[in-house]
């Protein structure tokens, strides 16, 4: 898996392509736009705990849910200059794919005391056995672990794994309040995953690359092929890039970077293409509102 902490881009085509995502965002796209509907969200209560500016280490566990039982889970959070650094591990955990066709891997989540939700990166699974560190420049936060179609999503879904929690035993005196987040009724891509049956994993192949498949598929049905063609391009590109090097037995890590760069661009173009269309939506209200008597 490539460390990632935060949805980013490698250094040269962030330079290249990351200004003009900001600008193209706020344009408008032209007609013949597929249909879109909001996305369901269910609320969800999320523990915040206060790590207020501790210099010692402190310990979570993270409880499993109905989705993963006998799984388990713990943390140490250590603080540092800026950023709290997360060193998670779990235990017992099953492929996400167990969980339905919708599911790829497992994100873990920030969640602010206003209830926002943040990327922190994927759970890099070894056979049952997961991982993953990263960083959050907040004192207060929760973690959740939910089971996703790809790395790179940008809003959980409702199919939580893990929740954190004070460890058990600890010490340390951290308060905890009650936080309510909003979560997918649906994973991003659900239909599409529905309709298109599983086939065999080629073992030797990083999962990654089969996340961006799919999150280059998702971004095609939200229409990013029209409204988002360059972000678009670049995912196809990479994702390219990653099988290529796949198949001619290139190093792993260069295999790993590529396809997730490639799922980053993919959501990248989704939400943009998106945004494009519902801005679309709101230039055309605005004519006929001025054109009507």
């Amino acid at each position: 898996m490539a460390k990632r902490t935060m949805p980013g881009r490698s250094s040269v085509l962030a330079a290249v392509l990351f200004p003009s995502l900001l600008a193209a965002a706020v344009q408008a796209g032209s007609g013949g736009a597929p249909t879109v509907q909001p996305a369901e969200t269910v609320s969800f209560s999320v523990r915040v705990m206060d790590f207020g500016d501790r210099a010692a280490p402190l310990s979570v566990a993270f409880r499993y849910t109905p989705l993963v039982p006998g799984a388990a889970g713990q943390a140490e959070i250590l603080p540092g200059p800026t950023k709290w650094k997360i060193n998670a591990a779990f235990m017992n955990v099953p492929p996400a794919s167990h969980l339905g066709n919708e599911y790829l891997t497992y994100v873990l989540w920030c969640v602010t005391p206003e209830g926002r939700s943040m990327n922190l990166g994927e759970v890099e699974l070894a056979g049952a056995d997961g991982r993953i560190n990263t960083k959050v420049d907040l004192q207060r936060f929760g973690l959740i672990v939910t089971a996703e179609p790809y790395l790179a999503v940008s809003q959980p879904s409702k199919a939580v794994a893990f929740e954190a929690d004070v460890a058990p035993g600890s010490s340390s005196r951290i308060s905890v309040a009650q936080v309510d987040c909003e979560l997918l009724s649906a994973p991003i891509g659900t239909g599409i995953a529905q309709s298109d049956p599983p086939t065999p994993r080629n073992p030797d192949e990083p999962l990654v690359i089969e996340e961006a498949r799919r999150a280059i598929a998702v971004a095609r049905a939200a229409g990013a092929e029209k409204y988002a063609s360059d972000t678009f391009s670049t995912a196809e590109q990479l994702l390219q890039m990653a099988e290529d090097q796949q198949a001619r037995g290139g190093k792993r890590k260069d295999v790993v970077d590529a396809g997730s760069e490639a799922a980053f661009f993919a959501e990248d173009a989704r939400v943009l293409a998106l945004a494009r269309q519902k801005r679309t939506r709101e230039v055309r209200a605005d004519g006929s509102h001025d054109a009507s008597p």
